[in-house]
């Protein structure tokens, strides 16, 4: 059930970003622009809310993942996030994991949902001040990154 509150920055929540449209064969269909495209952002995801008062119906996130991209952590893109930052999640066992501050976005609340915890009720927790920042500076070198300055 999706959230019925405006959620705080730093709030964990899970986004249900959909899935790719296939053909009968199971193939992914990436010329539908009206439905996810490859490398659009899919699936079930734990999101880092970054502003949660946009209009009462929207919220600014920025997705996790426990995929390294090694390059993009280099270049000061992603933020790792270590095992046990996040409190132990039903769906999501605890490991580290990387805010993909390069896929910063806007969703609906609608998608949004709290995370069951690994025990008994839902997750109701904020990353702390000082690793949101880091997520904010990561999402600022990924607009401003010297190979898209206009010369």
């Amino acid at each position: 059930m999706s959230i019925n509150f405006k959620p705080k920055v730093g709030q964990v929540l899970d986004c249900n970003y959909g899935v790719y449209p296939k053909d009968t064969n199971g193939c992914i269909l990436d010329n539908i622009v009206d439905a996810h495209m490859p490398p659009e952002m899919v699936k079930r995801r734990l999101v880092i809310v970054l502003n949660g008062k946009l209009n009462g119906n929207s919220s600014i996130v920025v997705p996790l993942s426990t995929t390294l991209d090694e390059i993009k952590l280099k270049r000061g893109f992603h933020v790792q996030l270590d095992a046990g930052v996040i409190e132990d999640l039903k769906y999501f066992p605890p490991k580290t994991c990387w805010a993909k501050c390069d896929m910063v976005q806007t969703v609906s609340n609608r998608r949004l949902n709290k995370p069951m915890l690994a025990g008994r009720g839902w997750l109701s927790q904020c990353i702390p001040v000082n690793i949101i920042t880091l997520i904010q500076q990561a999402i600022l070198n990924s607009i401003k990154s010297s190979e898209n300055l206009l010369m």
